[in-house]
């Protein structure tokens, strides 16, 4: 006979233990909000867009959560002009918003924390709100994405597009290559932008670029000259 350390009770009762401890786990829910949540286009150094993330205690026990956190580790991207940036540092947890972290749940109880979204560089930006449990895994995950707007010369690009449909095609996000700040067309071969990357001792210029047949910048006036023929907001 084959000796046994606990009693067959006691196995069973682990075993149902361990299925309630799995089971809350996989029953944590974020129901706010809906799937498909953006935080939509928003100013560099403007004031960030916002919204509360809810997360609930689906199972039949209580839970104590861990850190909500934004993190982007576990993503990838691609890595071309216009993809979304990895950019976990603008989605943030304003102080006193987080209603959440090492809160206890009880069964159907929920809590809700704010995420702001404070973009730092102009195109998409990626990132994850994550539930995280007491020991530090993730027990829900919510996709947050958010575009950084350039003024004016997103504003400009966008006059620029409708203004020339058949020459400006396909174009791709506004991302910064530093001194600029452009939006390139036609699968890469022609850029525009500005040189609002960096400071420079003369007001920013809108640029031409292109690629074919020789490689080739030229710049084509005042960013603020542009700005003002395509009535935009200062």
């Amino acid at each position: 006979m084959i000796p046994t350390l606990f009693p067959r009770k006691s196995l069973a009762a682990l075993a149902v233990l361990s299925l309630a401890c799995l089971s809350a786990q996989a029953q944590v829910e974020i129901t706010d909000p809906p799937a498909g949540h953006n935080f939509g286009k928003v100013p560099l150094n403007a004031t960030f867009s916002t919204q509360y993330f809810s997360v609930f205690n689906r199972s039949s026990a209580p839970l104590q959560l861990g850190t909500m956190i934004s993190s982007g580790a576990a993503l990838a991207t691609c890595a071309g002009i216009g993809c979304p940036v990895v950019a976990q540092g603008d989605f943030l947890i304003p102080a006193g918003s987080d209603g959440c972290s090492n809160a206890v749940l009880q069964p159907n109880q929920g809590c809700s924390t704010l995420v702001a979204f404070t973009p730092t560089a102009p195109g998409a930006r990626i990132s994850q709100f994550i539930v995280q449990s007491r020991a530090g895994g993730a027990l829900a995950t919510y996709p947050l994405h958010g575009t950084g707007i350039s003024t004016p010369l997103d504003c400009v690009l966008d006059w620029a597009e409708k203004s020339f449909p058949q020459l400006l095609t396909t174009p791709t996000g506004t991302a910064t290559v530093s001194p600029f700040q452009l939006r390139c067309y036609a699968n890469g071969t022609m850029c525009l932008g500005a040189d609002t990357a960096v400071p420079t001792f003369d007001q920013p210029s809108v640029y031409f670029y292109q690629t074919q047949p020789t490689p080739s910048v030229q710049r084509l006036g005042y960013l603020s000259t542009f700005a003002q023929a395509a009535q935009c907001q200062p």
